[in-house]
């Protein structure tokens, strides 16, 4: 399933390596490259984005659900509410923000992000009363500008539709040779750890930088509180390695054709001239450039997460 080989080049008379893999599950490969500053770690001071009029802060001027249609106008707890996505993905769509308008990645924790998903589940759960075609859904994060984000105020984006994404198709092709790719990812050097009954681990052919990927046993409404914890934890470690931008996306249905996971990594740090990290390999050749191994990514995220025998201490 996993294959990897080393090619060489020399430049000015030095012998440069470039490691390529190949993933046959998602017929896909990575390039990893010795370290040449393809990820910006450098942290800028960004209080004027920050300062900005904010309209996730007024939400009183924001999109309204159909009160006779959806029953309420906007979903709303203590540290979040939902309301329709005035520039759809679907036939669902919606924006989860965050009560507060700026959190730092070291700055979340697990309350605020299981109230977040708490809030999708239950406008999920009203789609599906509506539409019982749409049984495709994922909770998406853009965190900051690198990330896609098109405001700095955090916000997660719910997605449900009758038709899956690529990728969730890609999974729900063969459900079994899915199983058996998380399984040999598992049980090799990548494999961070389980925390309640989410097993962790860094995959061998990363979408992206720092990739952390959870496999969830159970649906997501019972296991809102296990991945709320697991994603403060991940946040946290990249928070500690300097990053402050990232991806997150949950993947699931209500028909369990696609099995309940999530993947995250990290994007370019939110600095005033930051660099795009997609380029011609990426987004036309699909093969995405790294500097930094999965097992280094795995092995600090056990540091970190004080994982021992794959077990939370």
């Amino acid at each position: 399933m996993f294959q990897k080989w080393i090619e060489k080049a020399t430049v000015l008379g030095e012998e440069k390596t470039i490691e390529v893999r190949k993933d046959s599950f998602w017929k896909r490969r990575v390039r990893i490259m010795a370290r040449v500053g393809l990820e910006i770690t450098s942290i800028e001071n960004f209080d004027e984005v920050i300062n900005k009029p904010c309209v996730f802060c007024m939400p009183e001027k924001l999109a309204k659900f159909d009160e006779k249609i959806f029953g309420e106008k906007m979903l709303e707890n203590e540290y979040a509410f939902l309301f329709p996505n005035i520039n759809p993905y679907a036939a669902h769509s919606a924006v989860c923000a965050f009560k507060k308008h700026y959190i730092k990645p070291g700055d979340f924790n697990a309350t605020m992000i299981e109230n977040n998903l708490e809030l999708c589940m239950k406008y999920l759960e009203k789609v599906r009363e509506m539409d019982e075609k749409a049984k495709y859904f994922s909770i998406n994060w853009n965190y900051m500008m690198p990330a896609g984000a098109s405001i700095l105020h955090p916000h997660m984006q719910v997605v449900a539709s009758e038709h899956p994404t690529t990728y969730m198709e890609k999974v729900m092709e063969d459900k079994n040779a899915f199983k058996e790719y998380v399984h040999e990812e598992i049980k090799s050097e990548r494999f961070v750890g389980s925390i309640n009954n989410i097993e962790i681990f860094t995959p061998f052919a990363p979408f992206g930088f720092n990739e952390v990927v959870g496999v969830v046993e159970g649906s997501l409404k019972d296991n809102i509180s296990n991945i709320a914890s697991v994603l403060e934890k991940i946040i946290s470690y990249y928070a500690s390695i300097g990053r402050n931008s990232f991806n997150i996306a949950i993947y699931s249905s209500f028909d369990d054709s696609i099995p309940l996971h999530f993947r995250c990594i990290t994007r370019q740090n939110m600095v005033k001239y930051y660099r795009n990290d997609c380029m011609f390999f990426e987004k036309l050749h699909e093969e995405v450039i790294l500097e930094k191994k999965p097992e280094e990514v795995a092995k600090e995220l056990r540091k970190f997460l004080k994982m021992e025998n794959n077990k939370t201490l």
